[in-house]
C-alpha cells in the first residue's frame, strides 16, 4: 500500500479545513495518506492511522477520527468531544457489522448536533463502537419513533479498523 507524505502546506490546509481535528495534527512530524478508494483515504500521523476520508452518500466527504485514535492512540485525548449516541446492547451486534443506526436503538444522545455533524456512536458501557454521520438534527431525532437517523462511516472490526492494525504493526 502505498504511503504519500503531505507537504506542510497540505498539513496546515487539513488542520484550517478540519479545526476540531486540529490537535490531533498540531506536533506531527509527518503526516502521510493512504489511498483505501476512490472515495477513501487514511491518514496516518506520524505512523498512526488517525484520521479517515469517507464519503457519506449525498452528505459528501468527510474526515473523521478513526476508531484506532479513540480506543489506541496517546493522542485521543486530543480529541475534542464529539456528540454522541448510545445504542441499546441489542443494536450493537448490527451496528458493528456495518449496519447504519435506526431510532429505534438510540437510548439516549449526549451533546447537541445538526445534519451532516460527526456523531460516535457507543455502547450502553461507553465505549464508541462506530463513527457515523447525522442525517437529521438531534431534535428532529429526538421526536421520531422509527427509521434509519445515523449514517454508519466506520465501524470496529470493519476493512479501515484492520488496515489500521496493519499499517501500525508494518510502521517503519
Amino acid at each position: 500500500m502505498k504511503r504519500v507524505r503531505l507537504s506542510n502546506k497540505e498539513v496546515k490546509t487539513l488542520k484550517e479545513t478540519y479545526s476540531q481535528l486540529a490537535p490531533v495534527l498540531e506536533s506531527a512530524d509527518v503526516v502521510e495518506v493512504v489511498q483505501i478508494s476512490e472515495n477513501s483515504a487514511l491518514y496516518l500521523v506520524d505512523g498512526e492511522p488517525l484520521l479517515l476520508k469517507a464519503t457519506a452518500g449525498e452528505l459528501g466527504a468527510f474526515i473523521v477520527p478513526t476508531l484506532y485514535l479513540i480506543h489506541k492512540s496517546q493522542r485521543g485525548r486530543l480529541l475534542p468531544n464529539y456528540p454522541r449516541a448510545v445504542v441499546d446492547p441489542g443494536a450493537v451486534a448490527r451496528i458493528v457489522n456495518g449496519a447504519d443506526v435506526m431510532r429505534p436503538g438510540i437510548q439516549q444522545f449526549i451533546g447537541d448536533f445538526n445534519k451532516g455533524d460527526v456523531v460516535l456512536v457507543a455502547d450502553g458501557k461507553g465505549r464508541v463502537i462506530a463513527i457515523s454521520v447525522a442525517l437529521y438534527p438531534r431534535a428532529e431525532m429526538e421526536q421520531m419513533q422509527k427509521g434509519k437517523v445515523l449514517l454508519n462511516v466506520h465501524h470496529l472490526g470493519d476493512k479501515i479498523w484492520d488496515l489500521s492494525l496493519k499499517l501500525v504493526k508494518e510502521k517503519p
